[in-house]
C-alpha cells in the first residue's frame, strides 16, 4: 500500500513538472514575442525622433536646389554643419540627405562621413521606407538592407520646402548588427529567466514533496490554483490553453508556514507576470511622451477598420492634427519646449475626442479615429476643438506663441470607400487645405 501511495505522488511530480515547462515555454515564447516588438518600436521611435528633428532643421528650399558645384557655398556648408551634429553627437552610423528623382530613383545630395561620403548624385539603394518617405511620411526600414558601407536599418524624413512639397529626405543609418544584437539582448534575458523560474520551481516541488502527505496535498492544491492562474494570464496574452480539472483535495486547509511561504511565493510569480505583461503593452503601444497611442496602435486599428469595411460592418470618421509652426517653437524656444507644445495638443484632443480614440503616428501629426458616421456630428467635436484651442491659448506657456492646429476630417462613406487609406486621403487633403489657409493668413510664419 505504502508503494501505491509512492508510485502516485511521483505521477503528480512528473506531471507537475511536465506543468511547469509547458508553462514556462509558452510564456518564454509570448513574452519574447511581445518584448522583442516593444524594443523593436522603441528603437524605430528613436530612429524617426532623430531623422525627424534632422529634417526639421533644414531649409527645404536650399535642398531642392543644391547642385554638385555648390559644395562651397555658404548654404550647403551650413546644411552640412546641422547634419555633422548629430554624426558627432548621436550614436549612428551615417547621417545624410537624399534626392528623389523619379521612378524609384534616390540620389545622394548632402553626405558629412569624413572618411568614404556618398558623391553627390550617386544612386542610394532603393527601400520600402525610403520611397515612403518620398511621399511625405516618415518611416523605417523592417528589414536590413546592404550597399557598399554595410548593412543596416535606417529611418527617413521628408524635408518640405515653402510650398508644403518634399524637397529632399534626410536619411539616417543604424548598423543592422547593432540592431539584431539588442533585440537578441532582449531574447536571452527572457530565455534566462524562464529556465531559472522553471529550476526554482522544480526544485521548489521535489523538495516539498519530501513533507508529509497532508503538506503534499496542499502543496498539489496550491499548485492548481498557480495553474489555474497562470493559464488565465497566457489566455490574456492570445495563447488557447487546455482547462485543467479542479484537483479533489482543492478546499483542503492551509497549515504549516513552510506551505504557506510557498504560497506567498506563488502569489509574487503571478504578480511578477502581471506587471511584465502590462509593462510589456504600455512599451509596444504607448506613445512615452503625451501617453496617447502609438504608430503601432493605430496600424492595428487601421487592420481592424479595412477587416470591417471588407465585412461591411465599418462606421468610422478619421480626423487628423497637426501644430502650425512647430518649427518655429523649436528654433527659437528649443525641442523641450516643443515638445510642451506636442503635449498641449494632445491633451487639447483627449478633452475632445477622448484619450482611447487618439493615435500620435510621428511629430506632431495625431490621427483621431472615431465610431462616428454623421457629419454634423463632426462639425460639432470640430467646434469643440476649436474652443478648447481658445482656452489653451488663454493659459501662459512658455512657448509664447498661440496654440495653432491644422485640421481636416473625413467621414467613412459605404457607398464609394473601398479600403480606408481613401476616407484618410479625403482627411488629410482638408488638414492641408486648412494649413495653407492659415499660412495665407499669416505669411510670416514659417511651414512645419
Amino acid at each position: 500500500m505504502k508503494k501505491g501511495k509512492i508510485g502516485q505522488r511521483s505521477r503528480y511530480i512528473i506531471i507537475i513538472l511536465l506543468f511547469l515547462v509547458v508553462v514556462n515555454v509558452t510564456l518564454g515564447f509570448v513574452l519574447t514575442r511581445q518584448s522583442n516588438k516593444a524594443l523593436a518600436s522603441q528603437i524605430q521611435g528613436r530612429m524617426l525622433d532623430i531623422s525627424n528633428t534632422a529634417a526639421d532643421m533644414l531649409d527645404g528650399d536650399d535642398l531642392k536646389r543644391f547642385t554638385a558645384e555648390d559644395k562651397d557655398t555658404e548654404k550647403y556648408k551650413s546644411a552640412l554643419r546641422t547634419l555633422a551634429c548629430f554624426r558627432d553627437n548621436i550614436e549612428l552610423e551615417y547621417i545624410y540627405c537624399i534626392r528623389d528623382m523619379g521612378d524609384k530613383q534616390f540620389v545622394f545630395t548632402i553626405d558629412v562621413d569624413e572618411d568614404d561620403p556618398g558623391e553627390f548624385g550617386s544612386p542610394v539603394v532603393y527601400t520600402d521606407a525610403l520611397y515612403t518617405a518620398s511621399l511625405g511620411t516618415a518611416a523605417v526600414d523592417k528589414k536590413p538592407y546592404e550597399d557598399a558601407w554595410g548593412k543596416f536599418y535606417s529611418a527617413y524624413s521628408p524635408v518640405y520646402d515653402s510650398t508644403g512639397k518634399v524637397a529632399g529626405i534626410v536619411a539616417v543609418d543604424f548598423s543592422a548588427e547593432w540592431y539584431e544584437n539588442q533585440l537578441a539582448g532582449q531574447t536571452w534575458t527572457i530565455i534566462i529567466v524562464c529556465a531559472l523560474s522553471l529550476l526554482a520551481g522544480a526544485a521548489i516541488v521535489v523538495l516539498l514533496t519530501e513533507q508529509s502527505r497532508k503538506k503534499y496535498r496542499q502543496l498539489y492544491g496550491q499548485l492548481n490554483v498557480l495553474a489555474d492562474n497562470v493559464g488565465d494570464l497566457v489566455r490574456e496574452i492570445g495563447v488557447e490553453m487546455p482547462e485543467e480539472s479542479e484537483a479533489s483535495d482543492r478546499d483542503s486547509k492551509r497549515k504549516g508556514n513552510d506551505i504557506n511561504d510557498l504560497g506567498d511565493k506563488i502569489l509574487s510569480m503571478q504578480e511578477t507576470l502581471r506587471r511584465e505583461i502590462a509593462n510589456v503593452h504600455h512599451q509596444a503601444y504607448i506613445d512615452a511622451l503625451t501617453s496617447v497611442d502609438n504608430k503601432a496602435a493605430y496600424l492595428d486599428a487601421v487592420k481592424r477598420l479595412d477587416e470591417d469595411i471588407q465585412k461591411g460592418s465599418a462606421k468610422f470618421s478619421v480626423a487628423i492634427f497637426d501644430i502650425n509652426g512647430l518649427k518655429d517653437i523649436n528654433d527659437n524656444y528649443g525641442h523641450e519646449i516643443g515638445d510642451l507644445a506636442l503635449i498641449d495638443e494632445a491633451n487639447i484632443m483627449i478633452k475632445v475626442f477622448g484619450k482611447e480614440n487618439i493615435y500620435r503616428i510621428g511629430g506632431d501629426e495625431f490621427i483621431v479615429l472615431l465610431p462616428i458616421d454623421s457629419v454634423r456630428e463632426m462639425e460639432r467635436l470640430f467646434q469643440e476643438a476649436d474652443k478648447a484651442i481658445e482656452e489653451e491659448n488663454k493659459i501662459p506657456k512658455p512657448y509664447q506663441n498661440p496654440l495653432a492646429l491644422s485640421k481636416g476630417y473625413a467621414v467613412y462613406d459605404k457607398g464609394k470607400d473601398a479600403e480606408y487609406r481613401e476616407v484618410f486621403k479625403r482627411a488629410d487633403e482638408r488638414m492641408y487645405q486648412d494649413k495653407d489657409a492659415y499660412y495665407k493668413r499669416y505669411p510670416d510664419k514659417h511651414r512645419r
